[in-house]
């Protein structure tokens, strides 16, 4: 009688899963939609969505057509929460979520001849664990780049790449690569930074970063 119970409760468990996998599947569909909204209008003038391909249940490839000509073969990879997944909301409980983040690739023109990897980053050091960053009293000091390189030479364009990024405002969590191969030109920001009540214009932000590189490389 009791494996009766036990096949019964998992049963009963598996199929709970079931319907909660199919759901969250579901789920992430829709809210793909919705970010696909988000991205044509963040696009604005500047490109159009042409489609979109999954990689899995919360990551998605959209193909974009970009109307400058900085850029060929444009994509956008979206990483989406995945949380909703059984197994994944059980390790959210124990580990901090992963970000949600856009990631938009592209070859250029004239391929880069160098590899390089920037990332803007904040640290800030408090006395208790739980003070308020965000209250008053709080004075933040800029630092000049720290180059970490395997090279020992130092090319003019590595320079003009890292001015490029430094020179165009809102920066902050933003992450740029220039490579030789392809996609040439890669960079990664928030999801939330395409979002309507966002103030971050991401694409001309990223076209400025390529238009100051090339020009100043050339």
């Amino acid at each position: 009688m009791i494996w009766v119970f036990i096949s019964l409760y998992l049963l009963v468990g598996v199929g709970t899963a079931a319907i909660w996998y199919f759901w969250s599947v579901r789920s992430n569909r829709q809210r793909a939609v919705q970010i696909l909204y988000w991205i044509e209008n963040a696009l604005g003038k500047q490109g159009h969505v042409t489609g979109i391909r999954w990689h899995s249940v919360s990551e998605f490839e959209v193909p974009v057509r970009m109307a400058s000509k900085l850029f060929r073969k444009s994509s956008i990879l979206v990483k989406i929460s995945s949380y909703r997944i059984p197994i994944n909301w059980l390790l959210a409980r124990i580990n901090e979520p992963e970000a949600e983040t856009l990631t938009f690739q592209a070859d250029l023109d004239l391929h880069p001849t160098f590899n390089l990897e920037l990332q803007n980053r904040r640290w800030f050091a408090r006395s208790q664990k739980n003070l308020n960053v965000e209250g008053p009293g709080w004075q933040f000091e800029g630092c000049v780049p720290v180059v970490l390189t395997t090279r020992l030479d130092w090319q003019k364009e590595l320079t003009t790449a890292i001015q490029s990024v430094l020179a165009v405002d809102q920066r902050e969590n933003l992450q740029v690569q220039f490579r030789q191969s392809s996609p040439h030109f890669t960079a990664t920001v928030p999801l939330d930074a395409i979002t309507p009540e966002s103030q971050m214009a991401v694409f001309d932000l990223l076209g400025s970063i390529v238009s100051r590189a090339s020009a100043k490389a050339s």
